[in-house]
């Protein structure tokens, strides 16, 4: 893992090295709507989603992005994605684990020794086997990365949503499910395991439940929209933006939120925001003036989120350290300096304000 985020940062820094005004979306970070349930998908959830079976796997996002346990989630019908910023990666959440409590004592729990037939394979890891179709519809559809070790054996089990007996198999991250009943393709079908968690947990605030109207609100709840530095006049507002077409998409009148490496207030991680300098008054024209101490705030949702800058360096374009994933809540500013040479970056660094 470390060996891919490395590659990454490497990609990082060289479109980084070139800095310009992009004019081509990144697909994935548009934001999408769902009529059928009236929730948003965008930025790194949507890119996940859609690499990893999309709807088939997922299912229909039931919530908008909000913070549980410090980090961005989103419920879909069938999992819980998590943004660990502290990392770079999207996750899917261990929900399987969590609806196999309850029937741990079943035999089918018992852990197992070696596979009990030829074609079923065995999990040392976990000390359970795989075979048969439910076999092949793990392999063919992201394995261990997707679904994660299997939990049980298969056994019957009679389903919430709809009280008919189904032969099932747990797994870290979900449930599968065998539907004889429905077409080949879909006879092997996943568990409404994030329906069922929220509905048993209420873990969900009701704001992030609601319907929306429209897809431009995706991560409303998370995504700073402005930035401010009293003290050196600095005061813009932030748009999201990704890579397309090998370049930065970097706007000219807005700092930039870089979605695929940022982090986000309130949560862990490096909250990475681009801006242009030598645009008289603007964006970060005025970030040079930066002193150790100046107060930083970043508007989310209305509501202002408060920093302090405690470091701030140059840093020549190669350097991509700046952007990597962080420990703690990080917010890091990167423009070019010096105006008109645009030869080196400026990076000045916040942590939240006690």
């Amino acid at each position: 893992m470390l060996r891919r985020l490395r590659a990454y940062l490497v990609i990082v820094g060289l479109l980084l090295a070139t800095i310009s005004i992009g004019s081509a979306e990144t697909a994935a970070g548009q934001p999408r709507y769902f009529a059928e349930t009236g929730h948003s998908l965008a930025y790194n959830f949507r890119l996940f989603w859609e690499r990893n079976g999309g709807l088939p796997i997922f299912g229909y996002p039931i919530t908008e992005v909000f913070v549980e346990n410090g980090r961005p989630v989103q419920y879909f019908e069938r999992a819980r994605l998590e943004w660990h910023a502290t990392i770079g990666w999207t996750l899917a959440g261990h929900l399987g684990r969590w609806a196999a409590e309850g029937s741990a004592k079943h035999p089918a729990f018992t852990p197992r020794s070696e596979a009990a037939y030829p074609g079923q394979i065995f999990f040392p890891e976990s000390g359970h086997t795989l075979g048969g179709l439910f076999r092949q519809y793990w392999e063919r559809n992201g394995g261990l990365q997707a679904f994660g070790y299997p939990l049980s054996e298969e056994f019957l089990e009679r389903n919430q949503q709809d009280g008919q007996i189904y032969t099932v198999q747990y797994f870290e991250r979900t449930r599968f499910e065998y539907h004889p009943e429905l077409p080949a393709a879909y006879q092997v079908s996943l568990g409404h395991l994030g329906r069922q968690y929220l509905n048993a947990t209420k873990a969900a605030p009701e704001w992030a439940t609601r319907k929306v109207n429209d897809a431009e609100v995706a991560w409303q709840a998370l995504r700073p929209t402005r930035i401010s530095m009293p003290r050196i006049g600095l005061d813009s507002k932030i748009v999201e933006a990704g890579f397309s077409l090998g370049a930065w998409d970097v706007p000219t009148d807005a700092a930039a939120h870089y979605w695929p490496v940022a982090g986000f207030p309130t949560t862990a991680g490096n909250i990475v925001l681009a801006g242009h300098v030598g645009y008289h008054g603007i964006i970060f024209s005025q970030l040079p003036n930066a002193v150790i101490g100046d107060r930083l705030i970043l508007t989310v949702d209305g509501v202002e989120h408060r920093y302090q800058v405690t470091d701030i360096s140059t840093v020549t374009p190669d350097q991509t350290w700046v952007m990597e994933p962080t420990a703690e809540e990080t917010v890091t500013l990167i423009t070019c300096v010096p105006i008109g040479v645009y030869s080196h970056r400026l990076i000045v660094r916040a942590k939240p304000q006690p």
